[in-house]
């Protein structure tokens, strides 16, 4: 599980991220900031997300974010929000 508050606008990385693992991530987004999720560690093209397009973050309380990696492709989807 990771907690991340933003500070900026971000592109993550997901290096060490291998075949088989998930991770869950909780973004603070407090100030309407952004993420970018097409770096090449994510896999050709970035996430994969569930419903076609990366979700927007809530701007108060966390944004909750699941992450896995199948073969060399990682897929995410948005849990919820928690406030």
């Amino acid at each position: 599980i990771q907690l991340i508050t933003l500070g900026a606008s971000r592109t993550p990385k997901a290096t060490n991220f291998a075949a088989g693992e998930s991770v869950t991530m909780m973004i603070d987004d407090g100030s309407a900031y952004t993420i970018t999720w097409t770096d090449s560690t994510w896999g050709t093209g970035g996430v994969t997300w569930v419903n076609g397009s990366a979700p927007t973050l809530a701007t108060s309380g966390y944004t909750v974010l699941q992450f896995w990696k199948v073969s060399t492709k990682v897929y995410g989807a948005r849990v919820g929000d928690v406030a």
